[in-house]
């Protein structure tokens, strides 16, 4: 088993989910949710993300990038002040193009997000009562 499907696994029985549980959290079928633990079928960003969220876990540990499940707020929040645009680049030039393509999506899908996010503060302030 790849180290994804494993700590999906680990994490949703430490947590005492199913299958069944966890695959409605992400919106999708039990079966589908077990081909994931087993690495059969490839994790979507959005599910990663999701599942990130829902165990409170860094993507990276998920991934099997890290070996602890979450970075120190502080550590975390001197990294993201450290990094420039020049780190990106230099990062995404080397990645294939499916590792290109999963990087837009995820940039697409941020966008998207804080783009709700602003329409919904901006629907609170022009209509506060709700």
């Amino acid at each position: 088993m790849g180290i994804l499907g494993e700590r999906l696994r680990l994490l949703r029985e430490k947590n005492g989910k199913t299958q069944e549980d966890i695959s409605k959290v992400i919106g999708t079928t039990q079966q589908i949710y077990s081909r994931y633990e087993t690495n059969k079928t490839e994790l979507p960003v959005r599910h990663l993300l999701n599942l990130s969220s829902y165990y409170n876990v860094s993507t990276d540990y998920l991934l099997g990038r890290i070996d602890y499940p979450k970075i120190a707020p502080e550590f975390s929040s001197s990294l993201i002040q450290n990094v420039t645009i020049g780190d990106f680049v230099c990062r995404i030039d080397s990645f294939n193009s499916k590792s290109k393509r999963l990087l837009v999506d995820y940039v697409n899908y941020l966008t998207y997000m804080e783009n709700t996010e602003k329409l919904k503060k901006d629907d609170k302030t022009k209509n506060p009562i709700q």
